[in-house]
Parts: C-alpha cells; sequence; structure tokens
C-alpha cells in the first residue's frame, strides 16, 4: 500500500469510528441495546483495523 492508499484509509477509518461513535449514543439513549452493540462491534473492528495500519 502506497503512502496516499495508507493516508486515505486511515481517514476513512477515522470518519468511520467518528460516525459509529454518534450512532451509539444515539442508540443508548433509545434504549436500542441491539444497534447499540453491533455499532460498537464495528467501531471495535475500525479501531483494530487502524492500530494494526499504524504498527505496519
Amino acid at each position: 500500500m502506497n503512502p496516499d492508499q495508507l493516508k486515505q484509509m486511515t481517514q476513512w477509518l477515522n470518519q468511520q469510528i467518528m460516525h459509529l461513535n454518534d450512532s451509539i449514543i444515539e442508540a443508548h439513549q433509545a434504549n436500542n441495546c441491539g444497534r447499540e452493540n453491533q455499532c460498537e462491534g464495528m467501531r471495535d473492528a475500525f479501531l483494530r483495523c487502524l492500530s494494526e495500519l499504524n504498527n505496519a
């Protein structure tokens, strides 16, 4: 992966993580535990991907 691709990927992952954090808050406020758990799982997966990219 070239540096531009890496930068684009990390930016996209950060955007997704921010969006999911907002979705988690909204789901929590609406007492929608299923959606909250789903968003938390996706966020955690994106965080692991981001960590792997940063360590490469």
